[in-house]
């Protein structure tokens, strides 16, 4: 066994503070920008998958998936929303040789200057993990492991995502807003090359690209004030997540 921990960063294309400064990050393109002064999310049954726990639990027709350069999935998940926020639950629970990292919620700030944060630390039995796996949890009462959580975050009940920022329209005008979401998503999240846990490996990086949650395919700036742009925001939520192994807490993956 190891001792690992997992890290939390943000990395965009788009503008950062300096390391160690508080500033919002800065999302800009065709008809407007979005201004963010807080990103969080909420994370659960935190996993490393390996060839003998791995299972097929990727497979759901539901799936969406996010092909990276070389053409293998880098990110498959399995969600519920408003409509269905409960399908979610004991999606992960048929790959109980993967026990997880962590079983209850975590509420994460995503560092929006550029640094990262740890999650959690955890002891992992040394072997080659050729992914991570999360749940985005928006919590429940009665859920596994939960009544903590609730206490100390009761404005999370319900919630799995929140950013409060200002979303400044074509013509000038700012309006201020918090996204919220429900969503309830498993993610299978593809290391570009499978780590190996030993006594050299400290810490995983889960690198969440908040940029893009707000950024067209064509690279425009969607409205988070607008309801009806709710569903294409949560879709680039679910695709914005990475993971690699980062024992320098520098948010960018170790080279060889």
């Amino acid at each position: 066994m190891h001792r690992v921990t997992v890290s939390a960063a943000t990395a965009s294309a788009t503008v950062h503070a300096p390391p160690g400064f508080n500033a919002d990050l800065i999302v800009g393109g065709e008809g407007g920008s979005v201004s963010i002064s807080s990103a969080q999310i909420v994370l659960s049954r935190i996993k490393l998958h390996d060839d003998v726990c791995a299972g097929d639990e990727d497979d759901g027709e539901d799936a969406d998936t996010l092909d990276d350069a070389s053409g293998a999935p880098a990110v498959v998940s399995h969600d519920s929303t408003d409509d269905d926020h409960d399908e979610g639950e004991g999606q992960d629970e048929d790959d109980d040789d993967c026990p997880p990292l962590t079983v209850g919620p975590v509420l994460i700030d995503l560092p929006l200057d550029g640094t990262t944060a740890v999650v959690l630390d955890a002891l992992v039995p040394a072997g080659t993990y050729k992914r991570l796996q999360a749940r985005l949890h928006a919590v429940k009462p009665g859920d596994e492991g939960v009544g903590d959580f609730l206490t100390a975050h009761p404005d999370f009940e319900g919630i799995s995502v929140k950013v409060v920022g200002v979303f400044t329209d074509a013509g000038g005008a700012a309006h201020e807003f918090t996204f919220t979401s429900r969503m309830n998503v498993v993610s299978a999240i593809n290391f570009d090359e499978p780590v190996t846990v030993d006594v050299g490996t400290t810490n995983l990086t889960i690198d969440v690209d908040v940029g893009s949650w707000f950024t067209s395919s064509s690279g425009g700036v969607i409205d988070p004030t607008n309801a009806a742009n709710q569903r294409t925001i949560e879709k680039n939520i679910r695709k914005s997540l990475r993971a690699f192994e980062d024992d320098d807490h520098d948010g960018d993956e170790d080279g060889p």
